[in-house]
Formats: C-alpha cells, structure tokens, sequence
C-alpha cells in the first residue's frame, strides 16, 4: 500500500521541467528529502524548511501519464517526525514539496528501516515530462505492498501516539489551570485549621475561669456555712 500525495509543484520544478523538455528528455527524479517542518507549501521555495534526510529512489513506475510510483528506504541513525516530504531532481532542483501544518505523515525511528511509498500525482506538469531514476539498490517492488502494509501501520501508531501526546499537554494545561484554585483550597484549609485551633483554646481557657469560679464560689458558699 502506497501513500497517495498531491505535492505543489514547485516554480524552479516547472523551470526544470521547461528545460528538459526543450532539450528533448525528461526531468529525473533521483531523490526523496524529508523534514520536520510542519507549514503550508509556496511555489517559491527552492528547499525544505527543515531538511532532515535525504534518500536515493529504490524503485518506481509510471502509473499513468501523469501519475508515478515512488520507493525509497529510509534506514539510518536519524529520528524524526516527517512533516514535509520534497522530490528532487537529478540536478539537485526541488521539483515538488508537500507539508502539512497540522498533522505529521510518519515517524522516522533510529535505525529502524521506514519504507517511503508514495504515488505523486503530478496533473500540473506536462504527461509524461517526468521520470524516475533508481539508484540501484535492489528494492524488491514485489514486497513493496507488504512493506508498505508494515510501514502504514507504524504510520498508524505514530499518529495514535501523536493523538496521545497532544491529549497529555491538553490535560496538563487543565492542570496548571486548576492550580491556582487548589492553592486557594488549601490556604483557606489551612487558615480555617488555624481558627479551630484558636477557637479550641480560647474555649479551654474559657472553660478553665468557669471551673475555677465554680470552686471559688463553692468555696465561699462552705465558709459561709460553716461560719468560717
């Protein structure tokens, strides 16, 4: 199972393009480049925002005239989320660019193999101006469904845990909220422990005078009584 993107062209992609075709052959995608930025894409750019890795194309086919499927493996020390994703050219252009600024495509672990599977759909260039050059390196494209199969899954759990940790800093901010109000709680516990405390001891002493009057009148009431 492949990715379906729709990458914005790129104006020095289009130029590239341009070139290739007056000179009679067509533009060579030879790369894939990943970053963690995370923005809306612009015609402009001539780079990603935060590159991070660069991998050579495995393998691939045409699709359509239009339409091409594109394999890599991204198998190094590197760690990252994948939030831009930019095809390059044999001569080093950025062809197209997709971004998103909200959600991230994968997780690229260390040192654990990510197969990169992508169809491009590319209806704003020429049909057939682009093609796909392979470094080689024997990607088996008979597994890539398998592969691709592991790789969404991981996908999947990185997005869940994406989930996950967005839905943590969201009950930590309650929390910070909430804190305010439990100090408050706790001064007011404390003071009204300190009242009681208060109150318990003017009452003992209270009740101490009542019992010495007490002894202090039987007291006079027995001499009395007795003439003393």
């Amino acid at each position: 199972m492949s990715t379906p993107l729709a990458p914005l062209i790129t104006a020095a992609g289009l130029a590239a393009i341009w070139r290739a075709s007056n000179d009679g052959v067509s533009a060579q995608i030879t790369h894939i480049a990943l970053g963690d930025g995370a923005y809306a894409p612009a015609q402009g750019q001539t780079a990603l925002r935060s590159e991070q890795a660069r991998y050579p194309i495995a393998g691939g086919e045409r699709l359509g005239n239009t339409q091409i499927h594109l394999t890599a493996i991204a198998d190094d020390a590197k760690a990252f989320w994948v939030r831009e994703i930019g095809f390059i050219l044999a001569d080093g252009t950025l062809l197209a660019v997709w971004s998103d600024p909200k959600a991230a495509l994968a997780y690229k672990a260390a040192d654990v193999q990510l197969l990169l599977a992508y169809d491009l759909a590319l209806n704003a260039l020429p049909p057939d101006s682009v093609t796909i050059q392979s470094s080689g390196a024997g990607l088996n494209l008979s597994l890539a469904s398998e592969l691709a199969e592991l790789a969404a899954a991981q996908i999947g759990e990185a997005n869940r845990g994406l989930g996950r940790d967005e839905r943590i800093r969201a009950q930590d901010g309650r929390l910070q909220a909430l804190e305010p109000q439990v100090t408050a709680l706790q001064n007011r516990s404390q003071a009204l422990e300190q009242e009681h405390a208060a109150d318990k001891r003017s009452g003992l002493e209270l009740a101490t005078a009542n019992a010495a009057a007490i002894v202090n009148m039987q007291h006079l009431f027995v001499k009395q009584r007795l003439g003393a």
